[in-house]
């Protein structure tokens, strides 16, 4: 299968941060390659290897974000007796992580701009959401750690937005 794909698709659909660090394994390699933005082909691999051959493309980056948020939260919770408990640290470093998706050099069209603009608001917001939840300290043999209620997560994400 020939797949041919333009540097600013990638960034569209959300999977430049996995690109860059899947497959160029160099950021000055991404810059100068999203400057060029020509057309090339990728392997069926690292399609495979980077979402490619999974992804819808949309300019609501509010609802990948979600979506991104909710597959964390599915498989990063665990049961602790009646709860179902996340990470605070792996939670807070995903918030962050989901913005290197759109690197600064990046100009997007005026679509994704305001789509880009309402995103960073939106997890402001969620950020601000998160430090309100209540930390559970969990201790086992490796000390204690700081967890959120999987549920309370969920329910600061509007996906009516």
């Amino acid at each position: 299968m020939q797949i041919r794909v333009f540097p600013n698709d990638l960034i569209v659909r959300c999977l430049w941060d996995s690109y860059v660090y899947y497959v160029l394994g160099s950021d000055r390699d991404a810059e100068q390659l999203l400057k060029e933005n020509v057309e090339f082909e990728i392997s069926e691999r690292d399609a495979l290897v980077i979402g490619l051959l999974k992804v819808i493309e949309t300019s609501n980056l509010v609802h990948k974000f979600n979506t991104y948020v909710v597959e964390f939260l599915t498989n990063k919770s665990i049961n602790q007796g009646k709860d179902v408990l996340v990470r605070k640290k792996g939670l807070e470093s995903v918030i962050d992580k989901f913005l290197d998706k759109f690197p600064d050099y990046w100009i997007p069209n005026t679509e994704y701009k305001k789509s880009l603009t309402e995103l960073v608001d939106y997890i402001e917001v969620f950020k601000t959401g998160v430090e309100k939840i209540d930390i559970i300290k969990v201790t086992d043999q490796f000390g204690t750690h700081e967890y959120l209620n999987s549920n309370n997560v969920k329910k600061l994400l509007s996906f009516n937005y």
